[in-house]
């Protein structure tokens, strides 16, 4: 349907992730019989149907590379929605992922993790991490809907780190404005770190800008021996 949707305007230039502009009609060539033998096609135009439109978007979406910018792309169609966030979701979950599943399993995949993330399904909790010092042990206070406990994770300031260093391994094949978001972060918790300050924030946007481009872009990251005591830091389940 046209409302979920950011289509480009005739005439000006248009945003990345926009739909190009097309002048919400459908156009198809008919055969025409004049009689005697004679033939010819004439162009005919109707109203773009509601599939249709669910067409546009999918095939703008299936035009996007590198692919972990999709999550950026259905961001950007969020932002543009004048409605309930909710109803949004809605229009991705039951009408564009079925249809992306039947051919597109990579970017199925990937509208799935997004989807999960905004409707909250990936309960990651909330941590207060502190530091006595820039070589003390990290202690998570983990809040959930349903419990509540202490953790202390065995995880030195040195740790965060090297954490960093092997996520800039993977950050070097993103273009340059998505390294500066995360450069920004990271730098910003080293400074944090140093300082013996919370630095949990910065670790779960952090997270959460690695679920957005998608954790399999992220081989170093995940292969490393850090990844796993990482994960609850980052709010990756």
């Amino acid at each position: 349907m046209k409302q979920f949707y950011s289509i480009a305007e005739e005439g000006k230039v248009a945003h990345e992730f926009d739909i190009p502009f097309f002048g919400d009609v459908i156009s198809h060539n008919v055969v025409q019989n004049h009689g005697a033998g004679i033939l010819d096609f004439a162009k005919v135009e109707r109203p773009a149907s509601d599939a249709e439109y669910d067409m546009k978007f999918r095939s703008t979406m299936y035009l996007i590379k590198p692919i972990y910018k999709v999550p950026l792309f259905l961001e950007y169609h969020l932002s543009k929605y004048a409605g309930d966030k909710s109803g949004f979701l809605y229009q991705i979950r039951y009408v564009i992922l079925p249809k992306t599943k039947l051919g597109k399993k990579a970017h199925a995949e990937i509208i799935e993790r997004w989807l999960d993330m905004k409707e909250g399904k990936e309960n990651i909790g909330t941590y207060s991490i502190k530091t006595g010092d820039v070589n003390a042990p990290i202690q998570i206070q983990q809040n959930s809907n349903h419990s509540k406990q202490r953790q202390t994770i065995s995880f030195k300031s040195e740790d965060i780190k090297n954490l960093f260093e092997i996520l800039k391994k993977d950050l070097e094949k993103l273009d340059a404005n998505l390294r500066e978001d995360f450069d920004l972060e990271m730098r910003y918790a080293i400074k944090q770190l140093e300082k013996a300050n919370d630095i949990s924030p910065q670790l779960l946007n952090i997270g959460t800008m690695i679920k957005n481009v998608g954790l399999p872009i992220f081989t170093s990251l995940t292969s490393s021996g850090i990844f796993e005591l990482a994960k609850p830091l980052l709010g990756i389940s």
